[in-house]
């Protein structure tokens, strides 16, 4: 069973995608006819069984500009203040003395007003001081206790003792059908949330047959529908399969991979990525198709946007955020052991061109 952290908010390990609809993007694609192909893409040459093989190609020539990030809560003080970063940052927290006196604080609370005490938190408004957070009478509570400007009282939540079993419970039920990402117990919220990587209606179509009802205190947050497009039809006959995860991602771990993403014989694999040539896994919503130039791309229509148009082309170096796992009970998997065999399989999610990155990552031997 994957590992969970019971801390705030605690964190599911998983890597899976959300079944996909009629298209299965994970499905084989259709068998080449023999005598009838699309035009063929650029660098892509055709092999006796009529699939195609691409083994190099031009690196992208999108642009190589990076999305724009987003502004940090320190970064927006030292904008609106006119202070520099550094500042702002001292800023963002209580200073020691108050760390000090409110650790002492809560601690006190937890043995003088157990069963109320919901715990202590920092909140901002808008200069950062603690929050001392009760069941009920919040304010008079706390003022049994200290007069401290510093500190300020909030109500409502439930202990964490109380909704703990409530996760333990759900997380049981959910875990066996491979659709839980990350989940967390909020006890200031006086809520259990999970992460799923199932879209709603496929949710809904599990709850509905095993007869689960949500208790008020269990909050589902869903990822989009999947991306129902998946090979171009011009391009099928040239691929055995184009194979995505059948579930959205959860945590990704973040260490830059890389390889060069190829097409042989049909069949994708990776080059420069360890030893041999492993088969590759794409990630739930990627796409196959052809760019401007006529080269054959994988993109990633749900964040490419940004870095300005395909996610890479094939025969070309890329990277991706790893490592991932890769289940066999996946369905992508199924296809890809089915069309191309027993390799070794690498899981790349949304490959990105190296060179919209402006890297040159070493090579893995």
């Amino acid at each position: 069973m994957a590992r969970i952290s019971y801390g705030r908010p605690i964190v599911l390990l998983a890597r899976l995608s959300v079944l996909l609809p009629a298209v299965a993007a994970c499905a084989s694609a259709p068998g080449p006819s023999p005598n009838v192909h699309a035009e063929t893409p650029v660098a892509a040459s055709i092999e006796p069984t009529g699939f195609a093989t691409v083994l190099r190609a031009a690196p992208s020539t999108a642009s190589m500009a990076r999305p724009a990030r987003m502004e940090s809560e320190s970064q927006r003080i030292a904008r609106t203040r006119g202070i520099p970063l550094a500042e702002a940052e001292l800023l963002m927290n209580p200073d020691e003395a108050a760390t000090r006196d409110a650790l002492a604080l809560d601690r006190r609370l937890k043995t003088h007003a157990e069963g109320n005490y919901i715990g202590m938190r920092i909140v901002r408004d808008p200069d950062p001081r603690f929050a001392f957070q009760f069941r009920r009478n919040a304010t008079a509570t706390l003022a049994r206790f200290t007069s401290d400007r510093r500190f300020a009282a909030a109500e409502g939540g439930v202990p964490r003792e109380e909704l703990q079993p409530l996760f333990d419970e759900w997380l049981a039920r959910f875990e066996p059908h491979r659709i839980l990402g990350a989940g967390s117990v909020n006890e200031f919220d006086g809520m259990v949330q999970f992460d799923m990587i199932i879209d709603e209606a496929g949710y809904r179509a599990i709850a509905a047959r095993e007869g689960w009802i949500l208790p008020e205190r269990v909050r589902l947050h869903f990822p989009p529908a999947p991306n129902a497009r998946s090979v171009d039809p011009a391009l099928a006959p040239l691929v055995r399969v184009f194979a995505r995860q059948d579930r959205a991602p959860g945590v990704v771990l973040s260490a830059a991979l890389s390889g060069r993403l190829i097409l042989r014989d049909g069949c994708f694999r990776m080059q420069e990525h360890g030893a041999g040539e492993p088969l590759v896994l794409f990630g739930r919503d990627v796409e196959l198709g052809v760019d401007e130039d006529g080269y054959m791309v994988v993109t990633d229509p749900r964040g490419s946007e940004s870095y300005g148009g395909p996610s890479a082309r094939i025969g070309e170096r890329v990277v991706w955020s790893g490592p991932r796992g890769v289940d066999a009970a996946d369905e992508g998997v199924k296809a890809l052991r089915a069309a191309c065999g027993s390799d070794p399989i690498v899981a790349v999610g949304e490959p990105r061109s190296e060179r919209r990155f402006g890297l040159s990552l070493p090579t893995r031997r």
